[in-house]
């Protein structure tokens, strides 16, 4: 009898760690009143710790004098956000995007800080898989060069005919693919880029010829509008 207690306390030691198997009363009720499946949080426990909360997004910032900031006009989902350091964001796609895809959640990154300033990125869940409706959810846009959003789901469309995307990353004003089919030309698709987002090139790589080697080394392609 007391070995058979020692294993069920045992158990619920483990269950109850940082990174196991139980959520929290209130990552339940965010669940319940969200309809997500829990299970969702399960997997993410299963490597981060980072606080879940409900979606919210705003492009737009005031910062007030004691350093904190308040989200002006934000976008409200039925999804989850969290911070994330930039070393486990990318972790944390590979091992659970597809997972969570069989669910019929995306998970992408929603705000990349690249670690400055010791600031954390912002991941996303929201449920759908698909892509489109996730940039529609997001509202993201390149309106500089008049790039609507519902445009950019036209564009979007096209490039993913060509190399079957998945999405990776999504705000605003830049989203990120995976490209799954190979180009037979990179300096083809990174200036089919280029002429969708110059930013890219006149902000970033500096050459097209750069930014299609940048391409065949990471398999992204990603569109970001100043």
């Amino acid at each position: 009898m007391r070995t058979i207690a020692l294993f069920f306390i045992s158990i619920v030691i483990i269950g109850c760690g940082s990174k196991g198997g139980t959520i929290s009363n209130a990552e339940q009720h965010l669940c319940d009143s969200l309809q997500i499946d829990p299970s969702v949080i399960l997997d993410l426990r299963q490597h981060t710790d980072a606080e879940v909360e409900a979606f919210h997004y705003s492009l737009s910032r005031q910062i007030n004098p004691d350093g904190s900031e308040i989200e002006l006009d934000p976008i409200h989902l039925k999804g989850l956000v969290f911070q994330e350091t930039a070393e486990n964001t990318q972790e944390l796609l590979d091992k659970l995007q597809s997972p969570l895809k069989k669910k019929g959640y995306t998970l992408f990154t929603l705000d990349q800080n690249f670690g400055i300033a010791g600031k954390l990125d912002i991941m996303a869940i929201l449920n759908t898989t698909d892509k489109y409706e996730v940039l529609n959810q997001i509202k993201t846009d390149g309106i500089n060069y008049e790039i609507t959003t519902d445009s950019l789901v036209k564009i979007i469309k096209t490039f993913d005919e060509k190399y079957n995307l998945e999405l990776t990353a999504a705000s605003g004003d830049w989203c990120e693919f995976r490209i799954m089919k190979e180009p037979t030309d990179w300096l083809t698709i990174a200036n089919e880029a280029y002429a969708v987002c110059p930013d890219i090139v006149d902000q970033g790589a500096g050459s097209v010829e750069t930014l299609a080697e940048e391409m065949k080394r990471t398999r992204r392609l990603y569109f970001w509008w100043d």
